[in-house]
């Protein structure tokens, strides 16, 4: 066979898969580029053919591709190499010709537009190219010809057309003979694809395949499945089927290959409403336990997933450590970034991994694109990790920046030149860059205007200009760029106090400094921070009423630190909790840490009265008792 077919539709694009032959056959164009295809390139032979995934991708939905390994027949390809070339051929023929066509085809008048006879007649012809065709053609022919039809150009709409009749011959098959799951996948993506899920087609073949999801499914079907659900979109217009195929998902874990695996994470990351928790930490163990079975694309995309689903445990990442480590030094950039991604999303803190990561960076960010470049340095700056090799790696980090600067996105250079400052680098070379209005315009134009948070991080970047790069005399933020406070849904330049940890706080507090009237809490400094709570001593150090506030001398900050502050295996705080803290000494507050793993080993009262006196006392000369 020396064709590939392309299946596209006005919200469908479809692509062709892994293997390289079929990548390079693949053109997106208008109908005559599949002839120019075909003289071009080397045909596939018959194993080739046996190894192609046909891939649908539904616009905007992000969904994952259907991948069959047993895409179509030889019959099946012959009458579609035929419908193709006959097509482009009756295209391409000189109106002397169409109009003899014209006049030949049987109940048509001289009036019938020259178009119209170069439409209409080839279509009869198909048709009996397919009907004709020994044994028939089977149902992924049909529905694959089906696409390719309605991408050359012929109506999917007209009765008497070629697309309507291969509906209709869909439908026979689907009430008189069984087709297997993977052939329905196919047929019910196509039909989607072209006519959305009102299609009596469709509504048939979504019944068949709810029919199909049984006990008995192979790993190849269900993952074919996960990535039909996940194409139409919302669980929730189908959901008896999507269900049974959990609990049949379910029994299916410990049998599934790295592919599978990877495909049906890859779908429940698309179908985001009413996920799976249990099938979804079963296929987590499966990946923890046949990790090193796993290529690097397929390790990708599980992590890529997982992150997606906001999803992780804790026998995953360790497995994930070791792994990585065995792999740093040939290992594709791609996964590295996937890795570092996900170690941010779970808050983990892995010394050796980082080491490493940083290591290879130093010696092969010059390879590196800049997403993968903006994803390793994000993640050690917020998990707040200085590697051993910091003055190397940041010495590469510049002169990367300095030659491929305007190859970053605006949104990934903000968040990569954020990171750095948790960690005391602080990019002045490149922070007159950001504050320039074409940067913020940029900035803006790929957020559709700028929220929040970017608004957050040019304050804070703002910031540690005035306050620890004093030498720094280039341009500033824009004043009406900057936000009042930093106290966001996002929690992503502080975490909120944690209600648990205060409530265990506030009665030993009030009885060490004499009462509520004492202290305050959740206070917004001028600075845009928000202080836990902040208590006030006068010029001999004795703790001050709140009425008597404005005789201050001196402030200090108590920082009631959560387990949101911290990362999830070690007591070292996130980067942006650092830096919150760095920052409140700078500008003026004692800073006193109370962090959870402390507070909570104290079992009475007594116990934490005496452990807030001893933090306190060494800031103030006398505290009630």
């Amino acid at each position: 066979m020396n064709s590939v077919v392309l299946i596209s539709s006005v919200r469908t694009v479809g692509q062709f898969g892994s293997h390289k032959v079929c990548r390079r056959l693949m053109r997106v164009g208008d109908p005559n580029a599949l002839g120019r295809t075909r003289t071009q390139l080397a045909p596939c032979n018959r194993t080739q053919q046996q190894r192609c995934s046909l891939h649908l991708s539904h616009g905007g939905r992000g969904a994952s591709a259907l991948q069959l390994s047993n895409m179509l027949e030889e019959r099946d390809l012959n009458v579609i190499n035929q419908i193709q070339r006959y097509h482009i051929q009756s295209h391409a023929l000189p109106s002397s010709e169409v109009r003899t066509l014209s006049l030949s085809a049987p109940d048509r008048g001289l009036a019938a537009p020259a178009a119209q006879a170069s439409r209409s007649f080839p279509e009869a012809e198909m048709w009996n190219m397919v009907r004709d065709t020994p044994n028939g053609v089977s149902v992924s022919g049909l529905a694959t010809l089906m696409g390719v039809c309605v991408k050359l150009g012929m109506s999917p709409d007209s009765p008497a057309g070629l697309v309507s009749k291969l509906k209709n011959e869909c439908l026979r098959k689907l009430h008189e003979e069984d087709v297997d799951v993977t052939n329905l996948c196919l047929l019910g993506e196509v039909v989607y694809s072209l006519e959305g899920p009102s299609s009596e087609l469709f509504k048939e073949a979504l019944k068949s395949i709810g029919a199909s999801i049984d006990g008995d499914l192979t790993p190849l079907e269900a993952s074919n499945l996960y990535a039909f659900f996940s194409l139409i979109g919302n669980r929730h217009i189908y959901p008896d089927p999507v269900t049974k195929l959990h609990r049949c998902a379910e029994r299916l874990t410990h049998t599934l290959p790295p592919t599978a695996v990877t495909n049906i994470l890859s779908s429940l990351s698309v179908l985001r409403e009413g996920q799976p928790v249990v099938l979804i930490q079963k296929l987590i163990q499966r990946a923890s336990l046949t990790m090193a079975s796993y290529s690097d694309s397929e390790l990708t995309g599980v992590l890529q997933s997982l992150t997606r689903l906001s999803q992780h445990s804790t026998a995953f990442l360790r497995a994930l450590e070791q792994e990585l480590l065995g792999r740093m030094e040939a290992c594709d950039p791609e996964l590295i970034g996937a890795a570092m991604e996900h170690c941010l999303h779970a808050r983990w803190r892995s010394a050796a991994v980082f080491e490493a990561v940083a290591e290879r960076f130093v010696q092969s960010a010059d390879a590196y694109s800049t997403p993968q470049i903006a994803k390793q340095m994000v993640a050690l700056g917020r998990l707040s990790y200085l590697p051993h090799c910091a003055s190397q790696m940041f010495g590469k980090l510049e002169s990367v920046l300095s030659s491929r600067f305007a190859q970053f996105q605006p949104r990934a250079l903000l968040n990569l030149l954020h990171a750095c400052i948790h960690l005391e680098r602080f990019p002045i070379n490149f922070v007159s860059k950001v504050f320039s209005p074409y940067f913020l315009q940029r900035l803006a134009e790929q957020n559709n205007g700028l929220d929040r948070t970017s608004l957050a991080q040019l304050t804070q970047l703002n910031m540690c200009t005035s306050l620890e790069c004093t030498h720094y005399q280039g341009p500033k933020l824009p004043f009406h760029y900057h936000v009042k406070n930093f106290s966001s849904v996002h929690h992503f330049i502080e975490s909120p106090l944690e209600g648990f940890l205060f409530k265990m706080v506030y009665y030993p507090l009030c009885k060490v400094l004499g009462g509520r009237n004492y202290f305050t809490t959740n206070v917004y400094t001028k600075s845009g921070y928000t202080v836990d709570v902040e208590l006030n001593v006068d010029e001999e150090g004795m703790i001050l009423h709140l009425s008597q506030w404005e005789q201050a001398y001196r402030r200090i900050a108590l920082c009631l630190d959560g387990p949101d502050r911290f990362c999830t295996n070690t007591h070292h705080l996130l980067g942006q909790e650092v830096t919150k803290q760095r920052h409140l000494r700078k500008l003026g507050y004692e800073v006193i840490q109370i962090p959870y793993f402390e507070f909570e080993e104290l079992k009475t009262r007594r116990e934490r009265q005496q452990y807030l006196h001893k933090k306190i006392s060494h800031s103030v000369s006398r505290i009630c008792w």
